[in-house]
């Protein structure tokens, strides 16, 4: 296995940390699961960068780094979620998209294909990870100031502005997606056209 490869593996390993710094209260928790998910997000542009100057691209790389890109993101959102922010719609048009990708990409590889991540799809990921390191910043400056946002209880203590950034950045996040589905759709449906 090559080193984006690697890479790709280490971001998958990140989630359930990212899930146990979160979800487990101690001092500075906000902070260490704002650490590991930007580690994670910064892999996620490393392994690709050494990937594409040491002609390492792979199929491997094709399929596995933006799956591992979407896992992150999903784990991100479904914290926020336990928070009391309600992105459940947004997650469930986030799944949509997935299936509907993931099923144009089945279908390629049945015809010897692969379809790797557009620049659209790149977007839609850097967007998520931009909207999602904020709410980690958010979370942890917040804790730093003295007060804690406890894990499965709506934040009512929070600034209004957190819940007004969090509702505002999370549909636009859900439309991204959805015009980024879309986009898949239109590029693949060839491949669903012609069974």
């Amino acid at each position: 296995m090559n080193l984006p490869n690697k890479i790709t593996v280490f971001r998958f390993c990140c989630v359930p940390f990212l899930f146990a710094a979160s979800l487990i209260e101690f001092r500075y928790h906000w902070l260490v699961a704002l650490i590991i998910y930007l580690i994670a997000c910064i892999s996620d542009k490393a392994d690709g960068i050494i990937a594409r100057k040491q002609g390492l691209i792979t199929d491997f790389g094709k399929l596995m780094d933006p799956l591992s890109d979407k896992c992150l993101v999903f784990a991100a959102f479904l914290i926020m979620m336990n928070l009391g922010w309600h992105t459940d719609i947004v997650i469930m048009i986030m799944m949509a998209r997935e299936f509907l990708v993931a099923g144009m990409r089945m279908a390629a590889v049945n015809e010897g294909e692969v379809i790797a991540a557009n620049g659209f799809g790149k977007a839609k990921t850097f967007i998520q990870m931009i909207t999602t390191i904020a709410v980690f910043v958010f979370l942890s400056a917040y804790e730093f100031a003295g007060e804690e946002i406890v894990v499965s209880t709506i934040p009512t203590s929070a600034p209004k502005w957190m819940f007004i950034f969090c509702t505002i950045s999370f549909w636009i996040n859900a439309v991204v997606t959805f015009l980024s589905g879309m986009k898949y759709a239109k590029d693949g449906w060839h491949f669903i056209k012609t069974k």
